[in-house]
């Protein structure tokens, strides 16, 4: 029996726990050894806490980022933060500074403006909160310093796509419930939203959509026009992302790159293509090939598929070829049930980097322009 996977927690709520412990040690002269938060999602959860220094001016305390059974890349980090008053500064008032492995601000279209650390409005919120209760205990009339760092945060930020939605420098404290879900569709969506939105606030008109790295690097082959500001990872989650951008408004085409498995998914109707919900329907491969006047034999070996990407070796990937075109109309099709209006290429790609294409500029229009060769 599985067990069920563990929940984790934001950088947010652990710097809002290391800023209420950093507050505390510098006004009582002793740091605690744990803090309890209230999360955003209504839990109140208590987080260990690790001293690391003190003295009559500022404290810091740091508190280990635990996420769960998410694959997070920030996963075991420790997020501090160290505080000081501010006597001249409005009661209650937070300034927020950046410290080592937080990331910087540098583009429009964030909720954060450029210059400033990368530091989410619910975590702001969540620290200014706590700074409040704790200043009320003493009772204190003046504002706080809360400098966040994460030692270690730019390498792990490299591995993310801060860089490319301008956040330079370091990773972004972040979180909108206080709690990390193993593999959420909340947390993926979070970030396409926030890279649509980039891409719109600077001058992008067109987007590429394209699972990850490498699916993207062949598609930008096929449109060098798009550069990697307007090129946005969908994940497993293309219908999510076709929705966020279709409700954005404002873009002029979308050009999606999908790699043969993931196709064969979505052309099932699947808008969610993870292995873990849904699997390739080879019966509905075979429906297909017999649909389009395939060979009894070769509807018996779609139907006995392994891999999906093994299709080739059982249908050559070439102009012409029957299965593919009607492959690249069903997921257009698919995606034209999230965004009807939406001007759409959709580039399928196999593992050899060739690639059948097919534009329509809408639902209604009926007009299709095919394209099939080598990137």
């Amino acid at each position: 029996m599985l067990k069920p996977l563990r929940t984790g927690y934001t950088t947010g709520a652990c710097a809002t726990a290391a800023t209420g412990a950093a507050l505390r040690a510098l006004l009582d002269g002793v740091a605690p050894n744990s803090v309890a938060v209230d999360l955003p999602s209504g839990k109140r959860v208590t987080f260990p806490v690790a001293l690391l220094q003190i003295s009559s001016a500022s404290a810091g305390c740091g508190v280990m980022k635990d996420a769960g059974d998410d694959p997070d890349v920030t996963g075991g980090l420790m997020i501090c933060s160290e505080v000081a008053l501010m006597e001249t500064e409005a009661p209650g008032s937070v300034t927020f500074l950046q410290g080592e492995g937080v990331g910087t601000v540098t583009l429009k279209g964030l909720e954060v403006p450029p210059g400033e650390p990368a530091i989410n409005p619910v975590p702001r919120r969540m620290i200014t909160e706590c700074v409040a209760r704790e200043l009320k205990l003493h009772p204190l009339k003046c504002g706080v310093s809360v400098r966040i760092s994460v030692p270690g945060g730019e390498a792990v930020a490299a591995k993310t796509m801060n860089a490319r939605i301008g956040i330079t420098g370091g990773i972004s404290i972040i979180g909108t419930t206080g709690e990390v879900v193993p593999y959420s569709l909340e947390a993926w969506v979070a970030s396409i939203r926030q890279a649509v939105s980039v891409a719109a606030a600077n001058g992008c008109h067109e987007l590429l959509l394209s699972a990850g790295a490498r699916s993207e690097g062949l598609t930008r082959s096929f449109c060098p026009q798009i550069g990697p500001l307007c090129s946005i990872h969908y994940g497993n989650f293309i219908g999510r992302s076709l929705q966020t951008i279709n409700e954005h408004g404002g873009f002029r085409r979308v050009t999606i790159g999908v790699m043969l498995a993931k196709a064969t998914k979505l052309a099932q109707g699947e808008l969610d293509l993870s292995s873990r919900v849904v699997s390739v329907k080879t019966d509905d491969l075979a429906a297909m090939a017999k649909g389009d006047g395939y060979s009894p034999d070769i509807c018996k070996q779609l139907r006995n598929l392994k891999l999906a990407r093994n299709m080739t070796e059982i249908v050559p990937f070439r102009d012409g070829e029957t299965l593919y075109r009607t492959l690249v109309s069903l997921c257009l099709r698919v995606c034209r049930r999230v965004a009807p209006e939406l001007p759409i290429t959709f580039v399928l790609l196999d593992m050899e980097g060739r690639f059948m294409s097919c534009s329509s500029d809408n639902e209604a229009d009926g007009g299709e322009e095919w394209q099939f060769g080598l990137l």
